[in-house]
Parts: structure tokens; C-alpha cells; sequence
């Protein structure tokens, strides 16, 4: 009964059994997947910085930027054409300007009693553009740098008025009448409103 097997019962065999894969092909495959990774890591860098998107890495772009500065040279080069009068439109009216004559400065002289006499002083008349009156004198002054952007000289004077003060924004002075009507077209064509006032 011992030496016998049973019925139904199959022998175990004490052979070791063989494995399915070598253990040569396995450790080849291990050494790809390891090599495959390093070289994915190697070309991705997830470790590197990263370059915006909009960033132009090209030489050939730069150079061809870099070229494009001709303008300094040809800008100076360049001739302006005046505009013929038969192509201005004649539906500009000039209008004879509005002057308005200042009340002449008095020098005190005395007469014969020894009493001061107020007579109007003697001198070439000049005219001043008088702008516009601010009650705050950030506002003459913005006033005054346009007049100033307009190639013209301006100034802002303080007055007091009924106890209020204003300032005002005076353009000139000017020699000649016709000095300041141009100035005033000038500041027209910029679209400054001021009066000639004859001083």
C-alpha cells in the first residue's frame, strides 16, 4: 500500500519546470525600456527652461528686422511738395479780422499847479492774442502748451476781476497787425479761438 500510488492520483514530477521566456530575452527587453526612456527624457528636458511661444528663434527673422531702419537714412532725404493753390477749396471765406484796441497805458504829468494830469504815452502800438480766461490756472496752463505745440509763445497773466481771479492766456506780443492775424490763423487751423487785442 505504501509503495503503490492511488488511482486517480498522478505523480508529481521533481523536474523543475522551464520558464516561459529566457532570462536572456528578459533582460534585453529591460535594457530597451530603460535606454527608450533616458532618450524620451533627453529630448523632451522637462528640467530645462521653457521658451515663450511668441519667441522667434530664427536668425534669418532677425536679420531681416534688423535691416528694415532705412527710414533714418530716406526720411531726411525726402522732399515735401506744397499743395498748388488751384487744389485749395475755395469755400474758405477770409473774414477781415476783429481788433480790439486796449485802453491806452496813461503816464502822470504835472502841470502848472503842481497837480497830477493823466495823458495817454506816446508809443508803437503792438498786439497780443488773448486766448481764453480759466478761473484754475491748470487749465490755462494746458492751454498755453498748445499754444506752445503750435510753434507760438504764450503766457498765463493773473487778473482779478469783481474780487474772482482769472487767468488769462495771451499769445504775442506782436509788432504788426499782420503778425498777429497770421498767428490767429495758426491757432485757427489748430482750433484755438482767440481775439487780436491792439495795445
Amino acid at each position: 500500500m505504501f509503495g503503490k500510488t492511488q488511482r486517480g492520483v498522478s505523480e508529481r514530477s521533481t523536474k523543475p519546470s522551464k520558464p516561459l521566456i529566457p532570462k536572456w530575452l528578459g533582460m534585453l527587453v529591460l535594457i530597451l525600456v530603460v535606454l527608450s526612456g533616458a532618450v524620451a527624457l533627453m529630448l523632451w528636458k522637462p528640467w530645462g527652461p521653457v521658451q515663450a511661444k511668441n519667441e522667434v528663434t530664427s536668425t534669418h527673422y532677425q536679420e531681416e528686422t534688423n535691416k528694415d531702419y532705412r527710414f533714418y537714412e530716406l526720411l531726411p532725404q525726402q522732399q515735401v511738395t506744397p499743395i498748388p493753390q488751384q487744389a485749395v477749396p475755395e469755400t474758405q471765406v477770409r473774414s477781415q479780422p476783429v481788433i480790439v484796441e486796449a485802453p491806452a497805458p496813461t503816464q502822470p504829468t504835472v502841470n502848472e499847479d503842481g497837480e497830477d494830469v493823466a495823458t495817454p504815452a506816446a508809443a508803437q502800438p503792438s498786439y497780443i492774442l488773448q486766448v481764453r480766461s480759466f478761473p484754475d490756472p491748470d487749465s490755462a496752463d494746458a492751454r498755453r502748451a498748445e499754444i506752445i505745440l503750435n510753434g507760438l509763445s504764450a503766457d498765463v497773466v493773473k487778473t482779478t476781476e469783481n474780487g474772482k481771479t482769472w487767468y488769462r492766456v495771451i499769445s504775442g506780443p506782436y509788432t504788426t497787425q499782420n503778425a498777429a492775424v497770421i498767428a490767429q490763423q495758426t491757432l485757427q487751423h489748430s482750433g484755438i479761438d482767440s481775439i487780436v487785442v491792439k495795445r
